[in-house]
């Protein structure tokens, strides 16, 4: 099988997003939200 060059499309995902990824499934902002409070603004 072959691709021509607008078939493929590549995406840079960095640990980062890995990382931003695993905090939303554990939902750590919602748990430091409600150890910490909010700010008003």
């Amino acid at each position: 099988m072959s691709f021509s060059e607008s078939q493929i499309k590549v995406q840079d995902i960095v640990h980062l997003g890995i990382v931003a990824g695993i905090i939303d499934e554990m939902s750590l902002v919602d748990l430091f939200n409600q150890l910490l409070g909010t700010h008003p603004q």
